[in-house]
């Protein structure tokens, strides 16, 4: 048997811990952020089926809730092993005016009413900001990826 050197072992530890956090294949990565996302999407669903949905039938336009969309790319679709969670193209901008309100004065700087003064502000209702804060989404968010993170180890050590 050969006699490793501290440095030796040292290096092999090192060039394991790097095979499996910053040499991670594309395709690794991209399982890693999806089951976070996955949660997320399911969250944010769930969120704004329960705060902003209304009851009607809505025919072929699917409503708000039911269009969050998560997928395995960056924003403009590159496959990078990022994932991002959002809203399809013709909902997002109402996504938009949920999360930060408008604004629409009811009244001019002298006091007097605008022409059209059935348009009321909305005020924000930061949604997706609140969960993206929440400290029991986030541990939700790494027990999946922890889950697949652990697939992955388990795959690379046989």
């Amino acid at each position: 048997m050969g006699e490793e050197s501290l440095e030796d072992i040292l290096n092999a530890i090192i060039s394991d811990a790097e095979a499996l956090s910053t040499q991670m294949t594309v395709e690794d990565k991209a399982k890693l952020t999806k089951a976070g996302a996955d949660i997320f999407a399911k969250e944010l669903e769930t969120e704004y089926k329960a705060n902003h949905y209304r009851h009607r039938t809505t025919g072929k336009d699917p409503h708000l809730a039911e269009s969050v969309m998560a997928q395995n790319a960056n924003v403009e679709g590159m496959k990078n092993g990022s994932s991002t969670v959002g809203f399809s193209k013709d909902k997002a901008y109402i996504a938009n005016f949920i999360e930060n309100g408008t604004k629409f004065p009811m009244y001019t700087s002298k006091g007097r009413k605008y022409k059209h003064g059935g348009q009321v502000a909305i005020n924000g209702d930061h949604a997706i900001e609140n969960l993206r804060n929440d400290s029991k989404l986030k541990d939700k968010i790494v027990e999946a990826q922890a889950a697949v993170y652990k697939q992955i180890v388990d795959r690379r050590n046989r």
